[in-house]
């Protein structure tokens, strides 16, 4: 865990950061494919269905991402004095989003791997693991920039404000290299 030193402001950005990861749906559990006499079809029309959906729900993440970091910056702004209430319904707002979005995602990786397409819904797993790992760094880099503002000699609380940011930058390089896979694996599925 983080060494900065205790505030009120802490255990409230604590509190907001349980609030925000508690009950995330997990990936989907890998299913056997069930047995079809002609796979060849609804595999292509399921592969282009099915992507679409995951591309759309991908744009939604993104574009929840910066809602979030919008109304953290916005939150920051009022410091010393935080608006942790109007702060704590973002958080509850964002979460709900990226539950659906998760949950979505969920089911069209199972749609993919019943379909007979693994490869490209293991590509979607593998994706959906990483934006799970970019949320709960997120959230952490949200704590740190907070730290930093309040402590603002605090060389400890930025280094590990850099650190954060280094660790989340690999983990939206490891998503972009994914989705490249993913574009490989639908151009060999078709």
């Amino acid at each position: 865990m983080f060494l900065f030193k205790v505030s009120s402001a802490k255990f409230r950005n604590e509190e907001f950061i349980r609030t925000f990861l508690l009950d995330l749906p997990l990936v989907a559990h890998k299913e056997p494919p069930p047995t079809m006499k002609d796979q060849s079809v609804m595999r292509e029309n399921t592969v282009a269905t099915e992507i679409g959906k995951f591309n759309l729900l991908q744009e939604q993440r993104v574009h929840t991402y910066r809602l979030f970091e919008e109304g953290h910056k916005i939150y920051l702004s009022s410091s010393p004095n935080y608006d942790f209430p109007t702060f704590r319904q973002l958080v509850h707002d964002v979460t709900q989003e990226f539950k659906r979005i998760s949950g979505d995602i969920i089911s069209i990786e199972k749609n993919l791997r019943a379909s007979g397409n693994g490869a490209v819904a293991d590509t979607v797993l593998a994706i959906q693991e990483c934006e799970k790992k970019k949320l709960e760094l997120t959230a952490h880099l949200q704590l740190a920039r907070q730290m930093v503002t309040e402590c603002s000699e605090g060389e400890l609380e930025k280094m590990k404000e850099k650190e954060i940011r280094a660790e989340l930058g690999h983990v939206v390089e490891e998503i972009n290299d994914h989705l490249t896979e993913l574009r490989y694996e639908i151009y060999n599925a078709e």
